[in-house]
């Protein structure tokens, strides 16, 4: 990682999802700029303090790779081996899946109840 500031590069994800970041460099850091936004909105203080916490690049990471496959499988969601289709990627749960990674470190300044 180049900058310490910084969640997720766009290099990081694509060495992550196993393809050549050159084929593509500015739609991977598009996501990756995007996943380390949303996972930002979501922890105290700023995302930048957070990047050298490995839960955070984890959820990052894995909201990145959620929304690359919204992105790029048909119909935006996945399709296993036998082609029956998965759930819709870009929903309420691209974060929620990760809630338990960010636990420590979200904000929760909003939450009202």
């Amino acid at each position: 990682m180049t900058d310490p500031t910084v969640m997720l590069t766009g290099t990081e994800l694509a060495t992550a999802l196993q393809l050549t970041y050159a084929s593509n460099s500015a739609a991977y850091d598009q996501v990756a700029d995007a996943a380390c936004a949303i996972v930002g909105s979501l922890l105290t203080s700023t995302a930048a303090s957070h990047a050298t916490h490995p839960a955070c690049r984890e959820a990052t990471l894995a909201v990145a790779c959620d929304m690359w496959q919204a992105r790029t499988a048909a119909g935006g969601q996945s399709v296993s081996i036998d082609f029956t289709p998965g759930a819709y990627r870009l929903s309420v749960w691209l974060t929620r899946r990760v809630s338990s990674l960010i636990a420590d470190h979200a904000d929760v300044a909003g939450m009202v109840g």
